[in-house]
């Protein structure tokens, strides 16, 4: 090792000794300058270095670098930054309080004001129900008169299979006893015929006196006879069917309860026009009808 100033080696007569200040070592001759130092607050020998250092009276002013100053020019646009914010809210907060101070100032409108509005309303072309039914028919391609007819709403049916096996049953069971009832009628019908024909034929043997008659003439007025009973017998028969029907019969349609206007001569059921043209079938027989017009005494 040797002294940092003179670069002698260390040895008894050069002891090696160490400088307060820069902490270099050096030997006991090159450190021999005694100075005040403010770390240590007393006097201490010194290297030359640092005795010339503290010496001289011109500092070195030493510039900060780039970093340092775009550090530093960050920091004052934030800040500037911060302040125009705080500027704009506090012009803002201001502006409001202002307002809000300031007494509201009610619009009035004038009556010349109101009614040329009621006029500019009034002067709106309306249109009319007609037209908006018009329109929507030509749209859909359809006449106005069969968009104002009702819909026919079909009910679904909502019975399960036993019920529908059991309501067929029981409708089954109904026409079958209307059959019998039917013959038995008709039945009575024709013994009744049978009866008056042999009445006849009683008051007219008794009443006739004794003349020759061939028997082509009898069997002709048997013949007349029998027929002027079966017709009478079915002007009979017509009239209690109409008169039954009439009155246990309703005046509705049979599909869409409407009031009926004819009557199939198919099937003797009301219809309206529409539904019967849809329930109109050649092969059923249910391709003709007659008018129909309900009674005018029976209230429903």
């Amino acid at each position: 090792m040797s002294c940092n100033s003179c670069s002698k080696g260390f040895s008894l007569l050069r002891s090696e000794k160490g400088c307060p200040c820069c902490g270099f070592s050096y030997c006991s001759k090159c450190l021999n300058n005694k100075i005040f130092l403010p770390k240590l607050n007393c006097e201490a020998k010194v290297c030359v270095k640092c005795k010339n250092a503290t010496n001289s009276t011109v500092k070195t002013n030493i510039d900060p670098p780039a970093a340092y100053y775009k550090r530093i020019g960050n920091v004052d646009n934030k800040i500037s930054n911060l302040d125009s914010k705080d500027q704009t809210l506090d012009m803002e907060i201001k502006n409001r309080l202002q307002k809000l101070k300031e007494p509201q100032s009610s619009t009035h409108y004038s009556d010349r004001d109101i009614e040329a509005r009621l006029k500019k309303l009034k002067d709106v072309p309306s249109i009319s129900e007609a037209d908006l039914e018009q329109r929507l028919a030509n749209i859909k391609g359809v006449s106005v008169e069969s968009m104002k007819s009702k819909p026919i709403t079909i009910n679904p049916d909502l019975r399960t299979e036993e019920e529908q096996t059991n309501d067929l049953l029981r409708q089954y069971m109904a026409q079958s006893n209307m059959d019998q009832n039917y013959e038995d009628e008709f039945n009575n019908k024709i013994s009744d015929i049978e009866s008056r024909l042999q009445k006849l034929k009683g008051s007219t043997t008794t009443g006739v006196t004794v003349q020759e008659t061939s028997p082509h003439q009898d069997e002709e007025s048997e013949e007349s006879i029998i027929n002027k009973i079966i017709e009478q017998a079915k002007i009979e028969s017509f009239d209690s069917e109409n008169t039954a029907s009439t009155n246990d019969e309703l005046p509705f349609c049979e599909i869409c309860n409407e009031d009926a206007v004819m009557r199939c001569m198919g099937c003797k059921y009301l219809f309206c026009k529409q539904c019967f043209i849809e329930h109109k079938d050649e092969d059923d027989g249910c391709d003709k009808f007659e008018p129909y017009t309900a009674p005018k005494n029976n209230v429903y």
